[in-house]
């Protein structure tokens, strides 16, 4: 259906009372972001024949060629089990969105938080992404919603604004649009270098508990400096995360680290609607020399530190098999 108007409303904090008690009314605010409303028809017939592909499949995973010839066969299954939502900026694909197909005939409604693509964070857990993150919010103006449904396809126009009490500039748009951006490549930067040393964390981890196992005595040395790399890692990812703090209640780190320095610059930037002044071009400018140095520190550790180990544990032989014996009863 066609789509009302989008607004990219700005919410405030009202006066007096923070926290409402039991008596006191609060009212509801509309939802966030732009409300699409959609009508879907669920053939029962073909979800199953879905789920029957999708059996067969998994059923043929103990057979290499069965396997292909159903994925040979399956390029041209429609699949029913989902709907995606894909946003255009003209020709541009700017978000990417899914979620299960509902289990009965209707109208249903999805809403788009008005966003693009987003990037990576930094985290010291690798976890497997199944949704596009979200990013950047978009600038007003008009964009294309594509809905498809297996082999089916609606789409429609829908504006976005700005908040109508609020008197944004264009100039002050592209500002805060264009430094979110930058932003985002900034924190994706910081995110690929986390996670690499989140990886070789993994890495030495793994080494210390399988050689521990094999034979604590004869690894000894190798164990040892499996523990003082990972020492060393745990120092890099402080500077880009902050010390683990496992202490219960709350608990501060006095030593800014390059995360909040992103997420400041991010959040000031975000939020100024008359546009950029000297406060977020110094936050931004901070999280780009503390992000530079922290690379700089990641990079001599991989040159200096890393390389010399994993060339020294690549060259231990980690068989668990060990002399055999002969055996006999006198």
């Amino acid at each position: 259906f066609k789509p009302p108007t989008a607004y990219q409303a700005a919410y405030q904090q009202p006066t007096g009372s923070r926290f409402g008690g039991d008596a006191l009314f609060n009212g509801e605010n509309r939802g966030r972001g732009a409300i699409l409303s959609y009508y879907v028809k669920i053939d029962k017939k073909k979800e199953a024949d879905t789920k029957k592909e999708d059996k067969k499949k998994t059923d043929s995973k103990s057979n290499d060629k069965t396997l292909k010839k159903v994925q040979g066969d399956s390029t041209n299954v429609v699949k029913w089990d989902s709907l995606t939502m894909k946003i255009y900026d003209v020709d541009r694909l700017i978000r990417t969105l899914k979620r299960k197909a509902p289990k009965e005939s209707g109208i249903n409604k999805w809403t788009w938080f008005m966003d693009e693509k987003g990037g990576d964070r930094p985290s010291r857990h690798i976890r497997k992404q199944t949704r596009e993150p979200g990013g950047v919010s978009v600038k007003p103006g008009t964009y294309k919603v594509v809905i498809s449904f297996g082999d089916q396809t609606s789409e429609e126009m829908i504006t976005v604004k700005s908040d109508p009490r609020l008197n944004v500039s264009s100039k002050a748009i592209d500002e805060s649009y264009n430094a979110s951006k930058e932003i985002q490549g900034i924190r994706q930067t910081a995110a690929d270098a986390v996670k690499q040393l989140v990886e070789s964390k993994t890495i030495a981890t793994d080494y210390s508990k399988s050689l521990a196992k094999l034979d604590k005595k004869k690894y000894k040395d190798q164990i040892k400096s499996s523990k003082e790399i990972i020492k060393k890692l745990d120092k890099i990812l402080a500077i880009y995360l902050g010390k683990e703090d496992k202490r219960q209640g709350i608990t501060s780190d006095p030593v800014i680290n390059v995360n909040q320095r992103i997420g400041n610059a991010s959040f000031y930037s975000g939020t100024r609607p008359n546009g950029l002044t000297t406060t977020e071009l110094t936050l931004i400018k901070h999280a780009k020399e503390a992000l530079k140095e922290a690379l700089d520190k990641t990079n001599t550790f991989y040159n200096e530190e890393w390389k010399p180990y994993q060339t020294a544990m690549e060259k231990i032989d980690t068989s668990p098999f060990k002399e055999v014996k002969s055996f006999r009863l006198d």
